[in-house]
């Protein structure tokens, strides 16, 4: 059983997509251990990290193409979840040796992943990031940070740019970020908290900083 401390019924960022190939990556996310792998043509798939066996780890098995071979006794997974061969069990295969896939989907340079009910797995419902794609407009390269604390300290931080003139001064304070006033919208699910600076020169890295949006 997963944990429920967490909320499950949306999109999270399971990482960068260039950092999942065809190799099993094994991760825990909100409590939960998945394997991550890419299928010859490119297709994520994300399945519960054991076997319904004897509980092996997956991502200590086998990947052949776009199935996983458990490493104990050969039972082999397709990206759905469903078991495609049991070596040592003939046929028919046991309706029972099923394990849990987990929705998932590139996006913006990232590997998207749904936690919640396969079935309520929405991708309109991954937030928008607009002009992304658009030539005219600069990004920072994508990049990671570990932090040693409560994700919910990260969600505070990301949703307080108001700080920014204050604790960023030797990185990327930049002008108007002391006295310009944020712009707060609340939302069904979520609110988005923001800030334009005009006519002033403002850093690369803050104009990211700006405006980030929590899904609730």
């Amino acid at each position: 059983m997963h944990s429920n401390q967490f909320m499950r019924e949306c999109w999270y960022v399971a990482g960068r997509s260039a950092d999942f190939a065809d190799k099993l990556t094994a991760l825990t996310l909100l409590g939960d251990a998945v394997v991550i792998y890419r299928a010859p043509d490119g297709t994520p798939s994300a399945l519960e990290d054991a076997c319904p066996h004897r509980k092996l780890p997956l991502s200590k098995g086998n990947l052949k193409g776009g199935a996983v071979e458990c490493g104990y006794h050969g039972l082999t997974f397709d990206g759905t979840g469903t078991c495609i061969a049991a070596p040592t069990q003939g046929d028919p295969i046991p309706k029972r040796a099923q394990v849990r896939s987990y929705p998932v989907e590139d996006r913006y340079g990232f590997l998207w992943i749904w936690m919640g009910d396969a079935a309520n797995a929405d991708t309109a419902k991954i937030i928008d990031i607009p002009n992304f794609d658009n030539p005219s407009w600069g990004k920072t390269a994508l990049g990671a940070l570990d932090i040693a604390s409560n994700y919910l300290f990260v969600v505070d931080n990301l949703l307080d740019p108001s700080h920014v003139a204050w604790v960023h001064v030797t990185s990327f304070a930049g002008a108007g970020t002391d006295h310009r006033p944020l712009d707060i919208e609340v939302l069904e699910d979520g609110v988005i908290v923001s800030r334009w600076i005009f006519s002033e020169t403002g850093s690369a890295i803050l104009s990211r900083h700006a405006g980030i949006r929590r899904q609730l």
